[in-house]
């Protein structure tokens, strides 16, 4: 198994552009928290919860009521940069000599595969930073830029606020998503500056320091460019909301034997179990909880919730409301 893991999950920023009165890692995408979303993947991939720390801010009454798990928390009192939110983990990681995967807590599409392959790599390369990339086949997102030198290594990671031109032509983007050897990185945060744009202290620049001191840099890809993509919206939390539908649609009809009529327009959410050759009829809603036996029939327009539904039987709109 080789060394201990850790985990540090970034989750205290100010969730502005949510434009919303809760911190942005509790919404809900298919009944789930945000950050539940990346809580499982982390223990998926054999982290305990108890080597998982959670790096909070203000939020960390909301936080702390949705994810009811055993794992750690860090205040970071001032958001000062992600670099700055990694340090303020220090009572939890400081003497910890095995690996540490830093994430954001705003990435539900962070999943286990591509964590597994993460840490993988990472022990092959015998490297002191791996993280995640992802290549857009269009103009990407807002992100780190991932600049490499001519034998294609990393060599490092630029934001997008201090690229050049040229630099911003780059697809190749940083996800925000890390493995680090501690024992060589922990020190170097405090290496860190805040000599930039924002004024912040990034953790990108762990990078360019590592570099600098030759140790080994390495970025593993992404099979989808979507990993890379955090919830900083409403409107990408519905974009997350299709996506996970779909694919938990698909699940249903692929692995379940559930027959699902106009799936555009039915929504089912995590933790909801149906049986074998149970219909699911258009504009159909069913909430986490929900339990349906096989061979019924649900909808059209039918909501339910916590619901559990025997073998065999029938719910409609009409038969709900007796017509």
């Amino acid at each position: 198994m080789g060394q201990e893991i850790k985990a540090v999950v970034l989750a205290a920023g100010k969730s502005k552009r949510m434009k919303s009165g809760f911190t942005k890692v509790v919404h809900r995408i298919l009944g789930k928290e945000i950050i539940n979303y990346l809580i499982d993947s982390l223990t998926t991939v054999g982290l305990g919860e108890e080597n998982i720390t959670i790096v909070v801010g203000d939020n960390s009454a909301e936080i702390k009521a949705v994810v009811k798990r055993n794992v750690r928390y860090a205040i970071q009192a001032e958001q000062l940069g992600t670099g700055h939110a990694l340090l303020s983990a220090k009572k939890q990681i400081e003497d910890f000599s095995g690996h540490l995967v830093v994430s954001v807590g705003d990435n539900p599409y962070v999943n286990s595969y591509e964590l597994q392959k993460l840490i993988r790599e990472h022990r092959e390369k015998n490297a002191a930073c791996t993280f995640i990339s992802a290549v857009f086949p269009h103009v990407p997102p807002p992100y780190g830029r991932v600049i490499r030198d001519e034998k294609g290594n990393v060599s490092d990671v630029v934001e997008e606020i201090e690229a050049t031109p040229e630099q911003l032509k780059i697809r190749e983007v940083n996800s925000s998503i890390y493995i680090f050897d501690n024992n060589v990185t922990f020190p170097l945060l405090y290496e860190i500056d805040n000599k930039n744009e924002k004024g912040e202290y990034y953790l990108t620049d762990i990078i360019k320091i590592l570099k600098k001191r030759n140790y080994r840099i390495h970025a593993v890809k992404a099979d989808d460019y979507a990993i890379s993509i955090g919830i900083n919206n409403k409107w990408e939390l519905q974009q997350a909301q299709e996506k996970f539908n779909r694919e938990n649609l698909k699940r249903l009809a692929e692995e379940e034997g559930v027959t699902i009529f106009q799936p555009e327009s039915v929504t089912i959410e995590c933790d909801v179990e149906i049986g074998r050759d149970t219909v699911v009829y258009p504009s159909t809603y069913l909430a986490s909880g929900t339990r349906i036996g096989s061979n019924c029939r649900i909808g059209p327009f039918v909501y339910l919730k916590n619901a559990t539904i025997a073998d065999n039987e029938e719910i409609s709109f009409k038969k709900i409301n007796g017509r």
